[in-house]
């Protein structure tokens, strides 16, 4: 070990150490990561680092302006520059705080020696979990500080060094920088102090292990544990007595308030008599704990009860439903009243406390049968303990099973249903299944063989099909209590009903429980019909269902409409679809900018989705006759869409907006006219009007030789050749 070490030393010198040179902030451009280093040096450096950063922060202060506002901040800045030491310090107090205070691991431990060091260990664990629940809120802190810094960065960035605000911005940005350090020495100091206890923690445990080991019998510790074993009982007993006589008492007065005392009172009596039968489980197993080591005693089984634990465990949580109720019906009862709030709180709070208490019990007596079974099995040997525990368990499930199959479920009939009976059925049904799939395999078989043709064989098949699932209801509704003989009068008055009007009914109530069981629609899901109706569905009944459309209208949509028409499901499986936004711009817009401007709108838009899959895009998908003219491809989450009107609408108007601003233009339609002189080899001029169909231009004028030609605007233009010769007026200059 000596020569390792030496050797460790020797490789270490001759590695050259990290040089530390603490980054110190320019308060004149503060820049956003010059801590970023500080979780990763050690406490030495950190507290050099520290005393640079204070200096130059003294130097920066006596620089600043008197204000009230930048006084205070500054206040602040000095008080988070103190905490940082003062954190430091806590933390070296608490390395000399132990979890486990005067907790003594005796040699040969009796019983009740090692009870005593286990509840020790077990309150250690407890004040552990507290500290781990305070390091996870602090972690929380953590990103949320870092969060708050982060805002605070961006909004530095975006302020001019010339603006007033500049040195208010500078002042929050380096006070959340401090904050954030000590917000990080705070959980460096919660991780160290749990990891202190850790070792703690694991070293109590071994010891508590090894004193499962040593264990010793003691005919005083046997004693000690008789007589409070009998203690127990005659209380347990006395409570028994107290808690019937207080449940007889409770609705002798019609007071309201003395009914709550002794409903009260009677949660006292059940919490007491939960914890003795928990300590007095305890007892139990140490007693049979301290048996097993006796030498010279006869073999001891196993007094593991699982039983006992779980009714525990219910009892508690039902205590607690029972605690909550109570404390809503004093405040409805009571009031503002704060002096009789504050009394019947008091005895809420000594219920809660009691029932923290049982709590801790339970866990005890887990860890005592715990121990007891480790005892066991070093002191009768492995398979003994294993046969012990096995029949326990055949007992234990032998009982949970017969309890749990003759629960009552619910009653048809008055035919109870249990989970016997619901087993029986699904094993009929199985059954059933079993034989058609039997009847399918011998058709194929057959098939096979060609002893028969396949559209025979398919026929058949279903027609046995039918009669199996036909015999199959029958038997349920015989096994649920139903009277079998009444089905032929329900039959008939069903075909009855149905030939004279109800077909519209039934249709309606069939496709309700197509609906129902193959579940193509669902509550929630953003519905289109061939009808046009478009919107939420909201209920799904046996036979209509509820639509709400973007108006908030309901309307109740027959379920053979979903059956027999067409339903376009925009949710069924992903709600995110794409949509295409058509728009145009004017020609000579860069079309770079355009994409930018459309992203730019796209995203400020809350429905848009994207990711590295699905991603918004913009296609210049043709060249019109006034614009380039583009279509804008965004996924969209239709959950979102019935809550926020017309999705075209949002992006229309977030792009006309976006073009506003960047000044894009958004052109009208334009014709251009073209105008020529009467002349022998000339061809007819034409016009385009509106229809886009040339038509000839009539002119007036007498003169031949001259060329007459311009190009208009319609709109804006609106040029015209109607003089004879000479000038051209607003249609365009001669030659």
């Amino acid at each position: 070990m000596l020569t390792f070490s030496t050797l460790a030393s020797a490789q270490l010198s001759s590695v050259k150490p990290k040089e530390f040179s603490p980054v110190i902030p320019d308060f004149s451009a503060l820049s956003a990561d010059w801590w970023t280093e500080w979780p990763d040096v050690s406490q030495e450096q950190q507290a050099e680092w520290l005393v640079e950063i204070e200096k130059a922060w003294l130097d920066w202060k006596k620089t600043l302006p008197e204000e009230a506002a930048l006084d205070e901040r500054v206040l602040q800045i000095d008080k988070r520059l103190e905490g940082i030491r003062k954190t430091w310090q806590k933390s070296e107090n608490l390395k000399s705080v132990k979890i486990l205070p005067e907790v003594t691991f005796p040699e040969s431990p009796t019983v009740l020696q090692w009870a005593e060091s286990d509840a020790a260990v077990a309150r250690g664990q407890q004040r552990y979990q507290g500290v781990q629940l305070e390091k996870s809120q602090m972690d929380d802190g953590v990103a949320h500080s870092l969060s708050r810094l982060r805002e605070k960065v961006a909004l530095l960035r975006d302020i001019n060094r010339n603006d007033p605000k500049y040195l208010s911005a500078t002042l929050d940005v380096f006070f959340g920088q401090i904050n954030h350090l000590q917000v990080l020495e705070e959980q460096q100091l919660l991780r160290d102090q749990l990891a202190l206890w850790d070792e703690e923690l694991t070293y109590g445990r071994a010891q508590l292990e090894r004193m499962l080991k040593e264990l010793r019998f003691s005919q005083e510790v046997a004693d000690q544990l008789a007589s409070a074993r009998t203690k127990e009982k005659s209380s347990l007993e006395e409570l028994a007595r107290e808690r019937s006589d207080s449940r007889h008492m409770v609705f002798e007065s019609a007071d309201s308030e003395v009914t709550l005392e002794q409903q009260i009172s009677l949660m006292n009596y059940s919490v007491e008599t939960l914890e003795n039968r928990l300590q007095l489980r305890k007892q139990e197993l140490l007693l049979a704990m301290n048996s097993v080591l006796d030498p010279n005693g006869e073999a001891e089984k196993l007094t593991i009860s699982k039983t006992l634990v779980e009714n525990a465990e219910k009892a508690q949580a039902d205590l607690v439903r029972q605690l909550n109720m109570r404390q809503r019906q004093v405040v409805a009862w009571i009031g503002e009243d704060p002096k009789a709030m504050q009394r019947w709180w008091q005895r809420f709070e000594t219920i809660n406390s009691a029932l923290g208490h049982a709590g801790d019990l339970i866990d005890d007596v887990k860890r005592y049968e715990t121990a007891q079974l480790f005892v066991y099995q070093r002191q009768q040997g492995w398979w003994r303990t294993l046969g012990d525990r096995l029949v326990l368990q055949l007992q234990q499930l032998r009982s949970g099973w017969r309890n749990l199959a003759n629960y009552e479920l619910f009653a048809i009939s008055q035919q109870p249903i249990t989970l016997k009976d619901i087993a029986q059925m699904i094993l009929v049904i199985i059954g059933a299944w079993a034989t058609s799939r039997l009847l399918s395999l011998v058709l194929r078989r057959m098939l096979s063989k060609k002893r028969t043709s396949e559209q025979a064989a398919y026929a058949l098949w279903r027609v046995l099909n039918y009669c199996i699932v036909l015999i199959t209801i029958i038997i349920l509704l015989t096994m649920v209590g139903l009277d079998t003989s009444k089905l032929t009068l329900i039959a008939g008055a069903l075909s009855v009903g149905i030939g004279f009007g109800m077909q519209a009914i039934f249709s309606n109530f069939i496709s309700g429980i197509i609906l129902l069981f193959e579940q193509p629609l669902r509550v929630g899901d953003l519905v289109e019909l061939e009808s046009g109706v478009f919107g939420r569905i909201r209920d799904i009944n046996v036979r209509s269902t509820r639509i709400t459309t973007r108006d908030n209208v309901d309307i109740l949509v027959p379920n053979s409409e979903f059956v027999t028409g067409r339903v376009t499901n925009h949710t069924l499986e992903d709600p995110v679809r794409r949509i295409h936004v058509l728009f145009g711009v004017a020609y000579g817009t860069d079309p770079e900018e355009v994409r930018e401007a459309a992203m730019a709108a796209a995203e400020r838009v809350p429905v848009t989705f994207s990711n590295w899959q699905r991603k918004t895009e913009l296609w210049l998908t043709s060249f019109g006759d006034s614009s380039l003219d583009f279509k804008l491809v965004v996924w969209v989450n239709s959950n979102a869409v019935s809550s926020l009107g017309d999705l075209h609408a949002l992006y229309n108007l977030e792009l006309l907006r976006e073009f506003n601003q960047r000044g894009i233009e958004i052109p009208f339609p334009q014709r251009d006219l073209h105008v020529r002189s009467w002349g022998e080899t000339a061809p007819p001029a034409t016009q385009v009007s509106d229809d886009k169909t040339p038509k000839p231009i009539e002119r007036r004028g007498t003169s031949g030789s001259e060329d007459w030609s311009g190009d208009a605007d319609q709109g804006s233009h609106g040029g015209s050749n109607d003089g004879a010769g000479g000038d051209g007026g607003d249609g365009g200059d001669g030659p």
